[in-house]
C-alpha cells in the first residue's frame, strides 16, 4: 500500500477546509437571519407596549376628568341646599 504524497494530501485537506468554510458560512447566514427575526419581533413588541400604555393612560386621564367633575357637580349641589 503506497502513501500519498504531500501534494494529495495538501489537496484534500484543502477540500475539507473549503467545505467547514461553507457550512460556517451557512451557519453564520442563519444566525443572522434569526437575529434579525427576533429584532423585528421585539420591535413589534415594544410598539405594542407603547401603544397600550397610551391608551391607559388616555383611560385613566378621563376616569380623572369625569371624577373631578362629579366631585365639582357634587359640591355645587350641596352649596344650594
Amino acid at each position: 500500500m503506497q502513501m500519498p504524497n504531500l501534494e494529495t494530501r495538501v489537496a484534500s485537506l484543502e477540500a475539507v477546509q473549503a467545505q467547514i468554510n461553507e457550512r460556517l458560512g451557512n451557519i453564520e447566514q442563519g444566525q443572522r437571519e434569526r437575529f434579525a427575526s427576533i429584532e423585528n419581533r421585539l420591535t413589534a413588541m415594544d410598539n405594542r407596549q407603547n401603544s397600550n400604555f397610551r391608551w391607559i393612560v388616555g383611560l385613566l386621564v378621563t376616569v380623572l376628568v369625569a371624577n373631578i367633575g362629579t366631585t365639582i357637580s357634587i359640591i355645587i349641589a350641596l352649596s344650594r341646599q
